[in-house]
C-alpha cells in the first residue's frame, strides 16, 4: 500500500484506466499511462504528458527522460485525453509554493543550510492533523516544517513511481551507475552515522533535482544483487525450539511445544536468516588494499619461545600437518596449503537488544566470524566483522545443532574450494577457508559443544575433575581441595599442575560410547560420567575438534565472572552469604572517587567510568578491564585489609600480562604459576569459609586453560 493510501484512505479512490479497462490505484494508472506513453510518436507524447502531469514535473519529461521510439506510428493512436480520469486531470500541484520556496534564487539564506532550516514538506506523513480547505497560509508544525495535503503527497507519489520506474531499468545493468554510487555512499554514512531513514527519505525528495538516490529498499535490492549475498530463510519454532530442518523439515508444529508452524496465511511464524559467508569471502579479493591486509597469515613468521598470536598455538600448527575430511573422506589437501587460504573464528553469545529488557531471557543468540587473516589490530573492527545470522528469541534454542546447520554446509563447500577471482593477478584460484575457533562464554559453549557445562558433575569442558554437590544450593562445585567427609582425616585435593585434561581423541572416544549405549538409562549415565550430552553437529567440520578448538574466552571468564563476583564478595552482597570485607562507607567513597576520575583520564585511555557502587549495571567489559587493573589498586589501598589487597595484586599482575601483546613460553609457564598461587589463596580466603557456588567455574576452568597453552 502506497503512502498516500495509508496516510490519506478518505482522500483516495480508484480511478479508471483506459489501458487496462479497469478501476484502479492512480498510481497504477499512472504507471500504465507512462508504459503506453513510450509506444507512442513524440508529439502526442509530449502533449498527453505535459496535460497530465503537474507543471513542475512534465518539464522534465522531455525527450531526454523519455526514451520513444520515433521510427513511425505503428497504427493509429487516437489518445483522448478525456478517457483519463477527470478528477486526475484536474488535481494540480496545489502546493507548488511550497516545494518552491526560492531556494534555488540568489542569495538565498536557506541556498546550503541545514535541512532543519529548509521549509519543503516532508515525504514522510506528517505528525498534526491535515488543515481544512479553508484554512488560510500554511501551518507550522513546530519542527519548522510546513504541513502538506493530499496534493503534496499525490506529487510526492507520482514522482516516486517514476524513480522507481527508472531505478528497475537501471538496475537491469551490471555496470554501477553514479547514482548508485552516491547511494552506496550514503548508506555508509547512514550505517555508520546518525542519520535516520526518514532523514534519508527527506533529503532524496529534497534533492531530487541535483541529486540522485535510490530507494532504500531499491538500494538494498541493488547491493543484495551485486555483493552475491542471498539470505538463507529456514523455518523455526515460534519459541525457538529448535529450526525446521533435518528429521524436523517436514513438520508443520513443533514436536517440543506443539506451537503450529505457519499463521493462518500460511506464512511461516518463526525464521531464522542465515547469511553466507562465501560471497564476502570472496568479496576481499575485489579490494586490492584488502588483499594485502589479508597477506598477514601467509607472511607471519613464528619465532621459536614465542606465542603471540593464534598462527603460534597448537592448533594451526596441527591443522597444517592435517589433510582436509569430508564426510568421512580424506581429500589429500592439507589445511592452508594456499596463500590466500582464510582462517577464521567463530563468536556467539545471548545478548539483550533493548535498554530495559521484560524479562532475563536472551532476546537473541547472534553468530559472527572474525577474519583472522587481518593484523590483530584489524580483526575486531566492526567493519571487519562477519554477521552469519541471528537466532531469534527471547527464549534460547533447544537445538543449537539445527540452527547451525547451514553453517556446517557452507564449510564443507569452503574447504573443497570456491573459485574466486582475484583483481590483482586478473586470475581466478580456488579459495579455501577454516574455522580455527569457536568463542563465547561457558553457557553458550555448552550448548555448542553440546557439553553439560556448569552446574554438571563433570563442568569443564578443559578437565574431567569431577564437582561435589551442594545439598543445599543443589548444584556442584569444584575446588582444588575437596571438604572433608564424616570421619575422613585425609584431605582429597587435586594437583593443579597436573589436572585430568580432556583432549581430542578421549572425547570422541567418549562421545562414541555414549551413542553406542544400548540403553537410554547407561547412556546418562555415560553423559553424567563424562559430562557430555552427545555429539555436535560441527564435529563435521574438518578443523574443529572438540575440545580444542573451544578454548576459554578472556572477556567472560576474567572481566565479566570473575572480577565483579570477587567484588561482590569484598562488599558482602555475594549471594554466598559472607560477611562485608569492605566498609560500605568506604564503598561510596570509592565509586565517588571512580566517577570523579574520569575527569582527569583522556579520553583515548577510556570512556567515562561511571559511579561503580551506584551504576554497577553500566560496566561493561572495557570498564571492568580499566577499573581492575588501573583504578582499584588506587581506591583500594588502606581500605582493603592487607591480605586480600595483596591477592588483589596477584590477579592484577595476571591481567596486565594477559593483556600484553607479545608473550614468551618462560613468561606463560610463569604466569601458569601464578595463576596457580592466586586460586590456591582464593580458596583459603574464600572457599573455606562457605561453599560457593558462583566461582565454581574460575577455579579449575582457569588453570586448565592455561595448562592447554
Amino acid at each position: 500500500m502506497s503512502a498516500l493510501a495509508r496516510w490519506f484512505p478518505g482522500q483516495v479512490k480508484k480511478v479508471y484506466c483506459s489501458h487496462c479497462n479497469q478501476y484502479v490505484h492512480p498510481r497504477t494508472q499512472y504507471r500504465h499511462f507512462e508504459e503506453h506513453m513510450s509506444d507512442i510518436p513524440q508529439s502526442v507524447a509530449d502533449a498527453a504528458a505535459n496535460a497530465s502531469l503537474p507543471e513542475d514535473l512534465a518539464s522534465e519529461h522531455g525527450n531526454d527522460d523519455m526514451s520513444i521510439d520515433n521510427s513511425g506510428l505503428q497504427g493509429d493512436y487516437d489518445i483522448s485525453i478525456d478517457q483519463l480520469d477527470d478528477e486526475e486531470q484536474s488535481q494540480g500541484p496545489a502546493g507548488n509554493d511550497l516545494f518552491d520556496n526560492k531556494i534555488n534564487s540568489e542569495g538565498s539564506e536557506f541556498s546550503r543550510g541545514s535541512w532543519y532550516e529548509v521549509p519543503t514538506p516532508l515525504p514522510s506523513p506528517p505528525q498534526s492533523p491535515l488543515p481544512e480547505h479553508n484554512d488560510i497560509g500554511p501551518v507550522d508544525d513546530g519542527e519548522n516544517f510546513q504541513n502538506i495535503n493530499a496534493d503534496d503527497y499525490r506529487e510526492y507519489e507520482r514522482w516516486y513511481t517514476e524513480d522507481n520506474l527508472l531505478e528497475e531499468d537501471e538496475m537491469a545493468t551490471e555496470v554501477l551507475t553514479e547514482e548508485e554510487i552516491d547511494s552506496i555512499v550514503m548508506l555508509a554514512i547512514r550505517q555508520f552515522g546518525t542519520v535516520t531513514q526518514s532523514d534519508y527519505e527527506r533529503m532524496r525528495y529534497s534533492y531530487r533535482h541535483k541529486l540522485k538516490l535510490l530507494s532504500p529498499q531499491r538500494l538494498c535490492t541493488r547491493i543484495t544483487k551485486l555483493s552475491g549475498v542471498k539470505p538463507i530463510n529456514i523455518d523455526c519454532c515460534p519459541n525457538v525450539c529448535h529450526a525446521f530442518t533435518q528429521q524436523y523439515a517436514e513438520e508443520v508444529e513443533c514436536s517440543t511445544c506443539n506451537e503450529p508452524r505457519y499463521d493462518h496465511k500460511g506464512r511461516p511464524r518463526q525464521t531464522f536468516q542465515y547469511l553466507p559467508a562465501t560471497p564476502r569471502f570472496q568479496a576481499f579479493f575485489n579490494n586490492p588494499d584488502m588483499i594485502e591486509k589479508m597477506q598477514y597469515q601467509a607472511t607471519y613468521v613464528h619465532v621459536d619461545g614465542q606465542i603471540n598470536d593464534i598462527f603460534d598455538s597448537p592448533i594451526y600448527s596441527d591443522l597444517r600437518r592435517r589433510n582436509i575430511v569430508i564426510d568421512g573422506i580424506d581429500t589429500g589437501v592439507p589445511h592452508f596449503p594456499g596463500k590466500h587460504d582464510i582462517a577464521f573464528a567463530v563468536m556467539t553469545d545471548g545478548v539483550e537488544i533493548f535498554e530495559s529488557a521484560s524479562t532475563s531471557k536472551s532476546s537473541c543468540w547472534p553468530i559472527m566470524a572474525q577474519n583472522l587473516n587481518l593484523p590483530p589490530a584489524e580483526r575486531a573492527q566492526l567493519c571487519n566483522l562477519i554477521p552469519l545470522g541471528v537466532i531469534p528469541g527471547p527464549n534460547k534454542p533447544k537445538d543449537f545443532d539445527l540452527f547451525f546447520s547451514p553453517f556446517v554446509n557452507e564449510c564443507a563447500e569452503l574447504a573443497h574450494g570456491v573459485k574466486t577471482y582475484n583483481v590483482q593477478t586478473g586470475r581466478e584460484f580456488t579459495l579455501r577457508a577454516h574455522p580455527l575457533i569457536i568463542s563465547g562464554d561457558m553457557q553458550a559453549m555448552k550448548y555448542i559443544m553440546n557439553f553439560k557445562g556448569p552446574n554438571a558433575r563433570v563442568p569443564c569442558r578443559e578437565c574431567l575433575i569431577v564437582g561435589i554437590y551442594h545439598a543445599a544450593r543443589r548444584t556442584y562445585y569444584i575446588p582444588l581441595a575437596q571438604p572433608l567427609e564424616d570421619g575422613a582425616t585425609i584431605v582429597k585435593a587435586f594437583d593443579p599442575h597436573n589436572l585430568p585434561l580432556r583432549t581430542d581423541k578421549k572425547t570422541a572416544s567418549q562421545t562414541r560410547k555414549i551413542e553406542a549405549a544400548n540403553t537410554k538409562q547407561y547412556a546418562d549415565e555415560l553423559r553424567m560420567k563424562f559430562g557430555i550430552n552427545g555429539p555436535s553437529i560441527l564435529d563435521n567440520i574438518s578443523s574443529l575438534r572438540r575440545p580444542s578448538s573451544y578454548p576459554h574466552e578472556f572477556m567472560h571468564l576474567f572481566l565479566l565472572n570473575h572480577g565483579p563476583d570477587l567484588i561482590s564478595i569484598w562488599i558482602g552482597t555475594h549471594s554466598a552469604g559472607l560477611e562485608a570485607i569492605l566498609l560500605h562507607a568506604d564503598w561510596v567513597k570509592i565509586g565517588a572517587e571512580t566517577e570523579a576520575a574520569t575527569y582527569l583520564l583522556p579520553a583515548a585511555f577510556i570512556r567515562p567510568l561511571p559511579n561503580i557502587e551506584t551504576g554497577w549495571s553500566l560496566y561493561t567489559a572495557e570498564s571492568w578491564s580499566f577499573w581492575l587493573v588501573y583504578v582499584g589498586p588506587v581506591v583500594l589501598h588502606g581500605r582493603l585489609p592487607g591480605e586480600y589487597y595483596e591477592h588483589y595484586l596477584q590477579l592484577v599482575s595476571i591481567l596486565k600480562r594477559l593483556l600484553d601483546l607479545e608473550n614468551t613460553v618462560e613468561q606463560i609457564e610463569q604466569l601458569r604459576e601464578d595463576i596457580v598461587d592466586y586460586v590456591e589463596t582464593f580458596e583459603k580466603y574464600v572457599l573455606n569459609s562457605i561453599w560457593v557456588q558462583a566461582n565454581k567455574d574460575f577455579s579449575d576452568c582457569i588453570i586448565s586453560m592455561i595448562m592447554k597453552n
